[in-house]
Parts: structure tokens; C-alpha cells; sequence
């Protein structure tokens, strides 16, 4: 048992109590705020020699009324001065920890928080010390934690303070008196928050792994079938209002790969492929930065008319050789250059993720960025054949907006209405299961690759998203499919998790797009984002930094098969939409606070004509050159 440990059983716990208060005095420096770095590895190296003695000397070094301690700390480096302040203030939280009526087993909990999280700081200081960025010290504190605080009932003393308690960004886990603790939410915020300690230490900061898992066609409220994605979801920033500027497959992926809108990345429509500029993009940027990169999955639409050489700024490239850009069963690979084909053994989300697997494992030394993108639920939506039939008892899906009054909408949606055929409700709810069944070995592929980052010590140091290239329309308008610029076309999942810089679960809604993706990326890696992108980094917007956000955003679509073209702005309050069309409705005005089923046109409403003149003049500044 260790020296601090052996110190917390046997000190007055009062008086270690109103020791911690005393050094809680200072001001409140949580994980991403700074010391001074330190200048050299063997600072690291000194201050995990004898951080431990230090803290311990601390804590039981202080007698009740206040004397001279008993025992010298050791001298720590003086980037380290803070340190000891700091581990305090998050392992024991920010306040009077009164003890003499809470229970052995809140008590013993709260002691093996702060041993096991002093054991990983002076264990994760060592190993940064030695050059290593993944670390092997963080599942030694999940079972520590897991094993000393197991059945522990949070309580709430005479004081109004809940025990055991914890401080910082991690205090909402422990703040709901009279529930269980749960100590997995627990054990990885504190682990995470402490990762940040020990980064703002070193010599120099890690730049973070990024994982982008990239669906196809995939719906913002289809999450329920994946369970592993929802408690990602549930363990990041999950945005409730995330969309793409062109809800088509391969304009959408030109953004993300770009930062850009359509119109000045010149690809406008599946069509347009061969326009786009692969040698400026996020791949490239970070490859040139030093980073490892992979692409597994679908680039883009028609993409092996390009031929087998993979673009600039991939090191790894295993890319759909298919039109749509992907198959199920029966897939062809373009396999960094060398074209291989798989039969109906392979199921392709699978294969994917065993190369997904197997390059983190093989890149954990350096900074890497994988995009990961299977098929999964484009069209013909195959599911894997584990899978078949397991969502034939869902729910039909009938939103207010399904099959509903064509009134007010264009003619191609009218027309829609009139081919939809006898079959339409059935081709379109046996479909639909489809997807869904096919997005259960998606989410079994996000467990994989979550499980792999967490063996290898990377979990807190990676930044994972969870998004679609677009949406999909289910009936809703008498629709089938994506290209309009309606709501269910252009939303989209979008979760991001990212522990050391942010501990702590958030919901946000402010619009966030599909072009902010790359430059967030750079932002994050601690890289200048280059100039002339139209996304914008959430790490400001994530930080607090202050800085206004987003009240508007362009959709572009080239519209196709019976879709017209149009162009649209949409605000947090209302959606403008004009339509190329020679007759018909060709302006469409939703507010989507009272309507966000977007069932009434209120284009020609009187009552409309200024909001539709303001937005008609904010869609003209954002479709310029």
C-alpha cells in the first residue's frame, strides 16, 4: 500500500479534511488551463519521483489547529509548483469536506479517489516522460475506482456538501445525493481531466488522434438501434441541431474533406467529382503536420473514375471502388492502388472495421487521423445476415409531415405525390427496416474501434465524431430520398467526444455544419486552420471563448432524378427556399419554430412579406461568389 494511502487510513480525517480546505484556498485551475510548462523530460521524471511524498506530506502534514507541518514535502520542479494544488482540488472537490457524519463507505470511496488518482498523475508523468503519448495507467484507475467505490450511495452531510465527492469538471458526477454513484462516468472524467494535468506539464502538448466515423444517408433520430453510439453520444457533445450545406453524397463529402461550401469547392452535384481539389484538404493538411492518415470506406460517388492512385495526403487508402461509392456483399476495394474484389463471404462494415482495428493499433505511436466510412444505410440498405429481420417489430414511421398535404410546395413535389404508386407505404417501411438493420453492424464497428482505443491507452487523447454525409427523406412531403432541402434531407447525428479537453457530457444547440468539421480538426491538433474555409472550429464554441456564433447557413443542391435545384438560407427561426423551375411555387417560407414539420408555405402571406424580404437578401450574400 502506498505512502499516501497508508497516511489517509491512519490520519484524523477531520484534520485531513481541513488540510485539502487549505490548499483549496488558491484559485480553481481545471484541466486545460496552464502552469508554466515544463522546460525537459526530467522535470517530468522529478516530479513523479516525488509528487507523491509531496501531496501526502500535504495533507497529513497539517495539525488540526493549524501548526507547522510536521514533515517537509519535497521540493518539486518549479513547472510542478501548482501541481499539488491542483490533483486536490479535482480529486477532492472545491470545498469544506466535513467528515464526522458521513459513512465508512462514502469515506473509503473518497480515499480511493484520491489514491488511485494520485497513482495514475505520478504513473502518467513517467510515461510522458519516456516519450509515450498512449497510457497504460488508465485502466489501473478505472478498476481502482470501480473496486474502492462500488454500492457507495451518494449522501449529502449537516454541512449541504455531498460525499464522496469530486471537484472541477467532474463534479456533476457526484453532485445528486441519494442515487448510487456511478463509477464509470466517475473513473474516465477524472482520468481525463488528469490526462489534461500532466499534458499542460510537458515539455510540449500532444496532439490529439482523430477519428471521424462517417455513415452514409443516415438519418439525425435513427440512433436508437446502436447503443454503443448513443452512450458515446451520451459520453460527449451531443449537437441537436447539425446539418450538411448539400444533402447530397459527394458535394456533402467535398465539404466535409474541404471546410467549404459547394460553390467554392465546385462540387455541385454527384456529377461533379472529378472537380474537386483532393490535394487541399484535411488529409493533406494533417499529413503535412506529421500526422498518420487513413481513409476506409467511401470517398466519393464515381470516385474509380479517377483511377487507383490515391489522392495527396493519404497514407492509408482503402476506398469503395462502386458508383454509388459502395457495396454490401460482393465489394470491390481500391487497396492503396491495387484494385481487389470480395465475395458474398465478406460483409464490407465488417471488413472495415478489422482494417480500422488493426491501424490504430499499428499507429498508436504518433498522431493519426481515420476516416472511417462504411456504406451503411445507403440504398439497397443490405443488412448484414446476423442482423436480418432484428428490427421487424419497429414502429411505422409516421411524423405529421409524412404523406401529407402537397399544398404550397413546388410541382416536382406534387409530382412525387401523383408516381408514389399502391406499393409506395410498404417499399418505403420495408426499406426503412432495412437501414436500420444495417446500421446495427455500424454500431457494432463503433464498439470495436471504441474498445481498441481503449486497450491501447488512446480513449482520452482521441477525438471521435459520430455524423452522416446527409439525411433521408421516409414519406415525409411524399418523399423518398435526399437532394431537397427540407429538414429530414439535411440533418444529421453529429457527436464528438473528445475527453481530455472535454470531461464533461454537453447538449448543445447552436447550428453546427458539416463544413466546421475540418477546421475544428486543425483547431483541435493545435494547427493553424487555413485561410478562406466556410466552416468554422468548435473549439471556440466549446470553450466559451465568447465569440458570436452562427445564425445562418447556405444549402445548395443541384436537386436529381425528379428533385429541382434550389438554393436556401436557413436561421434558428425560419427556412427560405427558391426552386429552378420555368412554373409553379418557386419560393417556399417555413417558420420552423411553429412548423417544424415545415407543412405550410408562408411565401405569399402578407403577414410574411418582410421576413421573406430579409432572408431573400441573406440568401444572396451567402450564394455569392
Amino acid at each position: 500500500m502506498g505512502l499516501l494511502r497508508q497516511r489517509l487510513d491512519h490520519a484524523d480525517l477531520t484534520r485531513w479534511a481541513f488540510a485539502a480546505c487549505l490548499m483549496l484556498g488558491g484559485i480553481f485551475v481545471d484541466s486545460g488551463t496552464a502552469f508554466a510548462r515544463c522546460e525537459d523530460a526530467q522535470d517530468l521524471l522529478s516530479t513523479a519521483a516525488v509528487f507523491r511524498h509531496h501531496l501526502a506530506c500535504q495533507l497529513d502534514g497539517v495539525p488540526a489547529g493549524g501548526a507547522a507541518p510536521r514533515c517537509i514535502p519535497p521540493a518539486l520542479p518549479r513547472c510542478a509548483a501548482a501541481l499539488s494544488d491542483q490533483i486536490t482540488q479535482i480529486l477532492l472537490g472545491d470545498g469544506n469536506l466535513p467528515v464526522s457524519d458521513a459513512s465508512p463507505k462514502a469515506l473509503r470511496c473518497q480515499r480511493q479517489i484520491l489514491d488511485a488518482g494520485v497513482r495514475f498523475a505520478q504513473k502518467r508523468l513517467a510515461e510522458r516522460a519516456r516519450g509515450k503519448r498512449n497510457s497504460r495507467a488508465g485502466r489501473a484507475l478505472n478498476r481502482s475506482i470501480e473496486r474502492g467505490c462500488a454500492g457507495v450511495v451518494l449522501q449529502r452531510d449537516e454541512a449541504g456538501h455531498t460525499l464522496p465527492r469530486v471537484g472541477g469538471s467532474c463534479a456533476f458526477v457526484s453532485n445528486r445525493p441519494g442515487l448510487l454513484l456511478d463509477t464509470t462516468p466517475l473513473s474516465r472524467c477524472l482520468r481525463a481531466t488528469l490526462e489534461g494535468v500532466v499534458d499542460d506539464l510537458a515539455p510540449a502538448p500532444l496532439r490529439p488522434n482523430i477519428v471521424l466515423i462517417l455513415t452514409d444517408d443516415q438519418r439525425f433520430d435513427t440512433l436508437d438501434v446502436m447503443p454503443v453510439t448513443q452512450a458515446l453520444r451520451d459520453e460527449g457533445i451531443s449537437f441537436r441541431n447539425a446539418f450538411v450545406t448539400n444533402p447530397v453524397c459527394t458535394p456533402s463529402r467535398a465539404s466535409i474533406l474541404s471546410g467549404r461550401y459547394s460553390k467554392n469547392n465546385h462540387v455541385r452535384g454527384n456529377g461533379a467529382f472529378a472537380r474537386f481539389d483532393s490535394s487541399d484538404t484535411i488529409a493533406r493538411w494533417l499529413h503535412d503536420a506529421g500526422y498518420t492518415t487513413a481513409l476506409l470506406g467511401k470517398y466519393l460517388n464515381n470516385s474509380e473514375l479517377l483511377g487507383l492512385e490515391p489522392p495527396p495526403g493519404w497514407d492509408e487508402w482503402k476506398s469503395f471502388l462502386e458508383a454509388s461509392g459502395g457495396e454490401f456483399y460482393g465489394f470491390r476495394i481500391n487497396d492503396n492502388g491495387v484494385a481487389r474484389e470480395f465475395g458474398d463471404e465478406h460483409y464490407s462494415t465488417d471488413w472495415l472495421a478489422e482494417q480500422a482495428v488493426q491501424f490504430v493499433r499499428q499507429h498508436s505511436d504518433r498522431p493519426f487521423f481515420l476516416l472511417f466510412a462504411p456504406f451503411a444505410p445507403h440504398g439497397p440498405a443490405t443488412p448484414a445476415r446476423r442482423h436480418q429481420g432484428s428490427s421487424s417489430a419497429m414502429v411505422p414511421h409516421r411524423p405529421p409531415s409524412w404523406a401529407g398535404d402537397t399544398k404550397g410546395k413546388p410541382a416536382w413535389v406534387r409530382f412525387s405525390k401523383k408516381i408514389a404508386g399502391p406499393q409506395w407505404t410498404e417499399k418505403i417501411d420495408a426499406f426503412r427496416q432495412n437501414q436500420l438493420e444495417t446500421l446495427r453492424a455500424v454500431d457494432e464497428a463503433v464498439e470495436q474501434l471504441l474498445e481498441t482505443l481503449e486497450r491501447s491507452g488512446l480513449t482520452d487523447n482521441t477525438v471521435v465524431v459520430f455524423s452522416s454525409d446527409h439525411g433521408f427523406l421516409l414519406g415525409e412531403h411524399w418523399l423518398w430520398g435526399k437532394f431537397s432541402p427540407y429538414e429530414e434531407s439535411i440533418r444529421v447525428p453529429y457527436i464528438l467526444r473528445y475527453p481530455r479537453r472535454y470531461p464533461r457530457p454537453q447538449v448543445r444547440e447552436e447550428m453546427v455544419l458539416n463544413i466546421d468539421l475540418a477546421p475544428t480538426f486543425m483547431d483541435l491538433a493545435g494547427l493553424e486552420v487555413p485561410d478562406g474555409l466556410d466552416g468554422a472550429s468548435l473549439g471556440g464554441l466549446l470553450d466559451g471563448a465568447g465569440d458570436p456564433w452562427r445564425e445562418e447557413f447556405l444549402i445548395e443542391t443541384t436537386g436529381e432524378f425528379i428533385v429541382r435545384p434550389s438554393t436556401s438560407v436557413r436561421t434558428d427561426r425560419f427556412k427560405y427556399i427558391e426552386t429552378q423551375a420555368t412554373a409553379g411555387v418557386k419560393e417556399e417560407l417555413y417558420n420552423l419554430v411553429r412548423d417544424p414539420y415545415e407543412r405550410e408555405n408562408l411565401a405569399s402571406q402578407p403577414a410574411y412579406k418582410r421576413v421573406r424580404k430579409v432572408l431573400r437578401e441573406r440568401l444572396e450574400r451567402l450564394r455569392a461568389p
